[in-house]
């Protein structure tokens, strides 16, 4: 054997040993992740503040009550579009399961899902043969799965992961659609029900109409001319069905203060995390430029579609700036930043095949699977184990019988312990908290309802001086609780504030 085939054959192998390392890593975090869902999927209570409002809010879409006034008390916000909160009530009653598991069952397949979807978007964009490109397909969704945002909200009854995996789905498909025609009203109605998710969900259908427009005009006018049909037919129905209102819930009440704290607390951690995934990522960009400036748009549709809708998707990240926001804003961008990563890598992929190529190229191919197999090595994930989440349910279930025995409402920064307790979740404090320091709520009036002790006694994360308490009770509300509920009791993670007089002089 020539010395120049044994010295191929020995890089080969050891790409290919270092591709089975990043695999291993990668199944390594799945795994964990696959314990977290096991853990989380059935907790009969809310892991993250929203899934209880998201939960009462469906039962109310239900019951034909969503997107009623805005009042002092009852105080419940519909921040969102009906699709993901119907979807989940579906799969609750075809089931016959519980609603909270059915919804986060929902987020789960739809983060799975977009994993595929990730894949199968990177083979379309990757021009090398089948196995390179499964390869890369591969690499893309497992490291869509292992970016933390995503493992955390994966099995959560969040709108975030079914508006993803129906944007993504909706770029496939207006992809098949540049030969066949027809099938951009099915991108289309993909792309309406995404944004009927959730509303800021629209980085998507505005990469896939733009780049489409340049491509397949026709096509693409048609696409356009479908989805505004329905997307427009679907708002005149919410609208009649709630006399007006929707609108006003999901844009004008659905605000929030900004918060630059997000930015060092949450956004930079994980921008740190996966510092070598996003570096990468930004080669596979630079990488997928140069082909479309190389062979043309026409050639190129996939790789300048996923290039626009990461930009838009950067972009977006700002609106993590604000109170309330966490890293769930980062999803959509992560499934972008996966695929990108994959492309990336692709040289890794080539000489782990047998290619050969130039030293500066191998050099560069081994140090980017390197860095990425370290630091997804080294990445902690501290996610909940089942047994911590039977602890925390034993530990709740004493405090929901409590508010199912009160003769007053209660209110809790666990929603869900509202619902376990028979009763309806008639008061969110973040939102309330958010409306009244924008001068949208009546919060002098609630303080009012506080005075009167119209509520039995208050559950919140932490108590006044700590960071969520302080986000979700402005200090008129905080005043006004440790007055008139001064008794403190803690249960978990919970304060109770109770109130020593139980005199009651509600006017309800």
């Amino acid at each position: 054997m020539p010395d120049s085939a044994l010295h191929t054959d020995k890089r080969s192998m050891l790409f290919r040993l270092g591709l089975a390392a990043l695999i291993a890593v990668l199944l390594w975090h799945i795994v964990e992740f696959i314990g977290y869902a096991r853990a989380v999927l059935f907790y009969p209570y809310q892991i993250d503040f929203g899934e209880g409002i998201v939960w009462q809010q469906m039962r109310d879409m239900l019951a034909g009550s969503a997107y009623a006034p805005l009042r002092v008390y009852p105080a419940v916000v519909y921040h969102y579009p009906p699709v993901y909160h119907l979807t989940s009530a579906a799969v609750s009653a075809a089931l016959g399961i519980d609603q909270l598991v059915a919804g986060r069952f929902v987020s789960l397949f739809s983060t799975i899902a977009t994993a595929i979807f990730a894949g199968l978007m990177t083979m379309r964009i990757v021009p090398d043969d089948r196995r390179i490109g499964m390869v890369g397909a591969i690499i893309a969704g497992l490291l869509f799965l292992n970016c933390y945002p995503v493992i955390v909200w994966g099995p959560l009854m969040r709108v975030d992961m079914l508006t993803g995996a129906l944007g993504l789905a909706g770029m496939l498909v207006a992809l098949q659609a540049i030969s066949r025609p027809r099938l951009i009203h099915v991108a289309a109605l993909l792309f309406t029900l995404s944004i009927f998710t959730k509303q800021i969900s629209f980085a998507a259908p505005i990469a896939t109409f733009a780049i489409l427009l340049l491509v397949v005009p026709k096509t693409a006018l048609r696409g356009i001319a479908s989805g505004l049909t329905m997307a427009f037919g679907a708002l005149a129905l919410l609208l009649w069905l709630t006399d007006g209102r929707f609108l006003t819930h999901i844009l004008f009440y659905n605000v929030n203060r900004l918060a630059p704290d997000i930015l060092v607390d949450v956004m930079l951690p994980q921008l740190r995390q996966y510092a070598a995934l996003i570096l990468i990522a930004t080669i596979g960009a630079f990488t997928s430029w140069r082909s479309i400036r190389r062979k043309g748009l026409r050639t190129e549709p996939a790789a300048a579609m996923l290039l626009f809708f990461v930009g838009l998707k950067t972009v977006m990240l700002l609106g993590m700036l604000k109170s309330g926001s966490s890293f769930n804003y980062m999803i959509e961008w992560f499934s972008g930043i996966a695929i990108l990563a994959a492309i990336g890598l692709r040289p890794a992929f080539q000489l782990a095949s047998g290619r050969p190529l130039g030293p500066l190229g191998t050099v560069s191919a081994a140090i980017m699977l390197g860095a990425l197999t370290m630091q997804l090595a080294t990445t902690q994930m501290d996610l909940p184990t089942v047994e911590q989440a039977h602890r925390a349910a034993a530990t709740h279930a004493a405090l929901v019988r409590r508010i199912a025995a009160s003769p007053r409402p209660v209110i809790s920064d666990d929603m869900a312990m509202i619902i376990r307790a028979g009763k309806k979740v008639q008061f969110e404090s973040a939102i309330t908290a958010e409306l009244g320091a924008a001068g949208l709520y009546d919060q002098p009036g609630f303080v009012r309802l506080i005075r009167a002790r119209c509520f039995g006694f208050f559950v919140t994360d932490g108590n006044a001086g700590t960071p969520m308490f302080d986000r979700r009770y402005n200090p008129p509300v905080a005043a006004a609780m440790a007055a008139y509920y001064p008794k403190l009791e803690h249960s978990g993670k919970f304060v109770i504030h109770l109130p020593v007089d139980t005199t009651s002089t509600c006017p309800y």
